[in-house]
């Protein structure tokens, strides 16, 4: 019998000694744990669930942005904005001794966040983040946010949907309805080896706009077809967690095998048969390689349709025709 879930006052989700939530959300250069992020915001909870401080910035990512057009931050934007690096220890101090909350936060914030944590301690190596267990709002099954929120009868706008503030605003709106399925924290985040009062505060940029009319991207996909072999041909598969695997590689594998297929190690410099992708968002060093070399690559979805010797749809990463920046894509 499955457990019964009762609702329990915000201050019962809180282990002994937590000061309150840490709302977090991450826009991202697409889906995958490997992303890098392109705008972070909190929303800083007392333990009844009070709005005590919010904070935002957009972030330079370091790489292209493919992606825009879902959060409406482009490479022009996050040029102007910190790093990560530069960010990690006000973040950090942000989040002391709180319980991070975010939607989908174990597979994906929190992998993604502790990522980025790790390789600011090379710039910060006294830096220790130990982001506790926190608190993930998806049930299951896995419900959108925007979904979430209408099965609550939380406001969710379509300017404020796919924006780091806009969506810990709905998060923390949820906390305070109230989610039934909601497990307590036992651990709040940890910082050590810091002061609070250092180093500098980084010069931080909020997004002005959520508008994506307008926006521009130098590359994006573009139609193309692969041709699926007989037996003895070969097959590489790309999924959205560190390893590069997830269930949609798992079954997309299952009817490889049962095309006659030989799996073989996902290289885009020496490319197999058929590339397959779990989604064409996933963002890792892997697929910004496989991007700039150009090769087609196939959805899982439409492989598992597919037979040998047929054409499938595929897609392939090049450059775009650029029109002049608008209004839209200043800063």
């Amino acid at each position: 019998m499955a457990p019964f879930h009762q609702l329990r006052p915000l201050p019962q989700l809180l282990p002994a000694g937590a000061r309150g939530f840490a709302v977090v959300d991450l826009e991202t250069t697409g889906t995958g744990q490997l992303c890098r992020i392109v705008e972070s915001a909190l929303l800083l909870l007392s333990p009844d669930g009070e709005i005590e401080q919010e904070w935002s910035t957009m972030i330079n990512p370091g790489v292209p942005i493919p992606n825009a057009a879902v959060h409406g931050i482009n490479e022009h934007l996050a040029a102007a904005a910190p790093s990560f690096s530069a960010v990690a220890p006000t973040l950090a101090a942000l989040l002391e001794g709180r319980v991070l909350v975010a939607h989908n936060l174990d597979r994906f914030d929190g992998p993604i966040l502790r990522h980025h944590l790790w390789e600011a301690s090379e710039a910060w190596p006294e830096l220790v983040v130990d982001l506790g267990d926190g608190i993930d709002t998806m049930p299951n099954p896995f419900l959108s946010l925007s979904k979430l929120c209408a099965a609550h009868g939380v406001t969710l706008s379509g300017d404020d949907a796919h924006t780091a503030l806009g969506d810990t605003r709905a998060l923390a709106a949820l906390m305070r309805h109230g989610l039934p399925h909601l497990h307590p924290s036992r651990a709040p985040v940890r910082v050590a080896g810091i002061s609070h009062s250092a180093p500098e505060a980084p010069v931080l940029l909020p997004r002005t706009t959520t508008s994506r009319k307008g926006l521009q991207q130098s590359h994006d996909w573009t139609d193309a077809t692969v041709v699926i072999p007989a037996a003895g041909g070969t097959i590489a598969l790309h999924g959205e967690d560190v390893h590069g695997w997830d269930f949609k590689v798992q079954k997309a594998l299952e009817h490889a095998t049962s095309l006659g297929l030989t799996h073989v190690t996902f290289e885009p410099e020496a490319p197999a048969d058929v590339l397959v992708v779990s989604s064409l968002f996933i963002d890792s060093p892997l697929m910004r390689h496989l991007r700039a070399a150009g090769h087609p690559v196939v959805v899982s979805k439409v492989f598992q349709e597919v037979r040998a010797g047929a054409a499938v749809a595929a897609k392939r990463w090049g450059e775009r025709s650029m029109s002049p920046a608008t209004d839209a894509d200043k800063p």
